[in-house]
């Protein structure tokens, strides 16, 4: 297995900054709710032939002002999330953006074999965390008379192989965007791209509008209806939830230090269309009346199966089969509110959906349907009774899972195709994934109906998963 530190050639720091008025978005309970959460980071690796000197001279200049273009667009990104020191402060918690506020884009080569970075095989971790950029650490400052942590949301970088690819690197707060918003983003930027003269900085991009190739944001707050005031809630106990440092805030990831025997490592699965299909054939075969019996759900509920056996026959008696495994995922909730917010809606609009089980459970010949049943009847409670039904108790619910417990949660949706519909001009993506994440899920690179899958696990247990899931796919 290669090291996972490469030598990386910083060419160069700069900023790009739109070309926009000043501004100020509020945060709802959306977002507020992610406050605590930490910086997603994704890699896209393009495939293409250039040296450096054309790099420099011919692609860079058109990624700097296309990004530029884009965050017309999408201002808030090039802003900064205001956190106010006190708790019972009179500002609420926002985002602002200031006439010359930029993103941080690092430009770097690699010399590392990009087939070993954007490869589906195995390899260690964190092979991946050189290709995307820290967010700058947050300073503190005064607003309107009070002491303010002031944290930049997301910051770039995009790194050369000479004569192989090139790697697009975006980290961003959660704070600011779910999946859907930054996948409209970089979609945006991906199109002005591609369609831009670099000698025509004047490019229309309200014509990419309106050919569909991104969508517009929608800003507009007002419809978000709040029934249980869980926007002061969370304004109120965000340092009940994890933020006692504001510079802590949105710095940067995780600690990944592990033990030797905890090294971990990753690798990418696929469950092809023909296996979703025997999947759901299993589960209508015991439960024929299920309606949300869909592709993401059966393929979440065989994944939970391969991880509960993995665990049992790694850790054998170490872990009590009996105790609760939690398994969550977020549902995108903007065409299921009332009234619906529209699909380019700016921000986060997510609600979650807990599935809880036995490890006995989850292991037995059973597990693959009763996994289903437990997100379909989740997924059920959401549609029929609304998506913010039970919204008042979502602290107490996820705040119950007992330290300890075997808990993951899935970052990613197939419904964002980043292989066929991000295109710079240099064609698809060779490969899509996340840095940090330990499961997620996103559309194939090959076929449209498959579903790739991203796995992060220590190795002594990856190997057991590897033979688990194909087997499970196999003999099922």
């Amino acid at each position: 297995m290669e090291s996972s530190s490469p030598t990386i050639n910083v060419l160069e720091l700069c900023r790009v900054s739109p070309s926009a008025d000043a501004t100020s978005l509020p945060l709802n309970f959306f977002d507020l709710i992610w406050l605590a959460f930490h910086p997603l980071g994704r890699v896209i690796f393009y495939e293409i032939p250039y040296s450096t000197n054309h790099f420099i001279q011919h692609i860079l200049p058109n990624l700097k002002a296309s990004l530029s273009l884009a965050l017309k667009h999408f201002t808030p990104l090039a802003g900064n999330l205001i956190l106010p020191s006190d708790t019972d402060s009179n500002i609420d918690i926002n985002i602002r953006y200031l006439d010359g506020d930029s993103v941080s884009v690092t430009i770097a080569e690699c010399t590392g074999d990009f087939n070993h970075f954007s490869g589906d095989h195995v390899r260690l971790a964190d092979v991946l965390n050189p290709l995307v950029p820290e967010l700058p650490s947050a300073t503190c400052t005064e607003v309107s008379g009070e002491d303010c942590s002031v944290a930049p949301l997301i910051a770039i970088q995009v790194t050369l192989f000479p004569g192989h690819a090139i790697c697009i690197g975006i980290t961003n707060s959660h704070v600011v965007a779910d999946g859907s918003t930054m996948f409209n983003f970089v979609q945006a930027w991906a199109s002005i791209a591609n369609q831009l003269n670099i000698s025509d900085d004047k490019l229309d991009t309200d014509g990419l509008v309106s050919s569909g190739c991104f969508q517009t944001p929608y800003y507009d707050r007002s419809l978000i209806r709040d029934p249980y005031g869980l926007g002061d809630i969370f304004q109120k106990t965000r340092v009940a939830i994890g933020i006692r440092q504001n510079e802590k805030l949105l710095k940067q990831k995780e600690d990944a230090a592990q033990d030797s025997w905890k090294i971990k490592v990753r690798a990418t699965f696929v469950i092809t269309e023909a296996n979703i299909q025997a999947l759901k054939n299993i589960v209508l075969t015991e439960l024929p009346t299920s309606t949300h019996v869909s592709s993401f759900t059966v393929a979440c509920a065989y994944l939970w199966t391969c991880f509960a056996k993995t665990r049992a026959t790694v850790w054998e008696s170490e872990h009590d089969l009996d105790e609760r495994q939690n398994f969550s995922f977020a549902m995108d909730a903007r065409a299921r509110l009332d009234p619906p917010l529209p699909a380019a809606y700016f921000g986060n609009c997510l609600v979650a959906c807990l599935g809880v089980q036995t490890g006995r459970v989850m292991i037995g010949d059973e597990g693959l349907v009763a996994a289903a049943e437990v997100f379909g009847n989740a997924i059920s409670e959401k549609v029929k009774n609304g998506p913010l039904h039970g919204s008042d108790k979502w602290m107490e619910k996820f705040g119950g899972i007992r330290r300890g417990e075997w808990n993951i949660g899935i970052a990613g949706s197939p419904k964002m195709d980043y292989y066929n519909n991000v295109d710079f001009g240099w064609g698809k993506a060779l490969k899509f994934e996340f840095a940090q994440e330990p499961l997620s899920l996103s559309r194939c690179r090959n076929s449209k109906t498959d579903i790739e899958i991203g796995i992060i696990l220590p190795k002594i247990e990856m190997d057991v998963f590897s033979t688990v899931f194909t087997q499970g796919l196999h003999h099922g």
